[in-house]
């Protein structure tokens, strides 16, 4: 049933994060979804007035610059994510909380990240402009009961970018097409329908921690989910590695995640893969 009163900000409705989110609340919460030309989130005054002229009772911070895979963050990347954030928890009510999201990128992601925990944040500066944002982010709101900051290594499934590995790979396959894994590298993949559960969690409980890893407890190597993924057809397509030494490692630690939702329960890869490939094999039907 929606809940008719509780309007929630949505930020950044238009990325992947964003739309999957804005999909799976839109029939239980009252949504509100400006996108960056209708909201300037770093403008000071244009969020003075929205939050003015708006009853906002949650917030879910999406949006974000930088940090896309093969593009070189722009040189304010820090200065708007940081810009954002202010201008949010300046003008929101003191009774609002705050959902927003941070990255492995925070951890550094130049090095190999084993299963890190929350607590290391902070101890190597990253040395990328998104990561070293969201650092500065998780250091100003480390300290507020108000605001949660959840960490995302991976995530896939529906809408995502075609250059992203799982649907890169599963186009391959149903094409008939060569799988080519420039390096491969071992990865914490969360299934996108497993994150909106964890965001709805954490709307209707408040969480004794307020930075948290949200990852599966089941890390995966691209290899791995390419040879998945090619066994749903058969195994017809080739793999190819074309740098056989492994990438760092990029995986978090999720105990701090069971320890607020005990119960939490992960699809597995496979489960998420054959999920996203009969998406993929119904729209070439249609």
């Amino acid at each position: 049933m929606k809940n008719l009163n509780k309007n929630i900000l949505l930020t950044g409705s238009g990325g992947f994060i964003g739309k999957n989110l804005k999909e799976y609340l839109n029939n239980k919460y009252n949504l509100l979804t400006p996108r960056s030309f209708e909201l300037n989130l770093t403008n000071s005054q244009d969020v003075k007035k929205y939050f003015k002229e708006n009853k906002i009772d949650f917030i879910i911070h999406c949006a974000s610059v930088g940090g896309a895979r093969g593009i070189a963050d722009k040189y304010t990347t820090v200065e708007d994510n940081l810009a954002m954030v202010d201008n949010i928890l300046k003008y929101k009510s003191d009774n609002v909380r705050v959902i927003l999201f941070g990255s492995g990128a925070m951890y550094d992601k130049s090095r190999n990240l084993h299963k890190v925990k929350e607590s290391e944040i902070g101890q190597i500066i990253p040395k990328d402009l998104y990561g070293k944002s969201k650092m500065m982010i998780a250091e100003k709101i480390k300290n507020r009961n108000d605001v949660l900051m959840l960490n995302i290594f991976a995530c896939y499934g529906y809408g995502e970018k075609e250059s992203r590995f799982p649907t890169y790979a599963i186009k391959r396959v149903i094409e008939g097409k060569n799988i080519e894994i420039n390096q491969n590298v071992v990865f914490d993949y969360l299934w996108v329908e497993d994150m909106e559960k964890i965001i709805h969690y954490f709307i209707e409980h408040k969480p004794k921690n307020n930075i948290i890893n949200i990852t599966p407890s089941e890390s995966v190597s691209l290899l791995e989910i390419a040879k998945t993924v090619n066994g749903f057809n058969g195994n017809k397509s080739e793999i190819i590695i074309k740098n056989k030494t492994m990438n760092n490692e990029y995986t978090g630690d999720n105990a701090v995640l069971l320890s607020e939702i005990p119960d939490m329960h992960f699809a597995n890869i496979k489960q998420g893969l054959k999920n996203l490939y009969n998406y993929f094999l119904l729209l070439t039907k249609k």
